[in-house]
């Protein structure tokens, strides 16, 4: 394996794999303490993905470990606030989800924020989508 880890904290882990191109963000299981603190959380992994120049990456974000939450105010709030500070400015972003009901939600998250993105159960499937216009060195 060629992922560097370049962040960790109790909700996500940041992978790169210079060879490929690829920035990984890895959602752990452990849920979202609350709304409010959503700011700082998504600050943290904002800054680190900064900090590592996104255009020259493809993002794999994968949510297979992420708990499921759809409320109202959650959807509000990372749509306006979060999910664009987290796969903004990316050359391309794939999504991996473990079923078909996390597909539709990915998909109707990019209906509404209007970030292009793979979504798929597939790892391969993505990375292969992520690195197609990549020169792999």
């Amino acid at each position: 394996m060629t992922d560097k880890q370049v962040f960790q904290d109790e909700y996500f882990t940041v992978l790169v794999d210079e060879r490929r191109g690829i920035v990984r963000t890895i959602r752990s299981s452990t849920p979202f303490p609350s709304l409010e603190e959503l700011g700082g959380i998504f600050a943290r992994l904002g800054d680190v993905l900064d900090s590592l120049g996104r255009s020259r990456y493809g993002l794999l974000a994968d949510l297979r470990a992420g708990p499921g939450r759809n409320d109202p105010e959650f959807e509000v709030v990372m749509e306006q606030h979060h999910r664009p500070r987290w796969v903004g400015g990316f050359r391309k972003v794939g999504v991996l989800v473990r079923s078909t009901v996390g597909v539709m939600q990915i998909q109707r998250h990019a209906r509404s924020d209007g970030f292009e993105r793979m979504i798929s159960k597939d790892e391969d499937e993505l990375l292969a989508y992520l690195t197609e216009d990549v020169q792999v060195i």
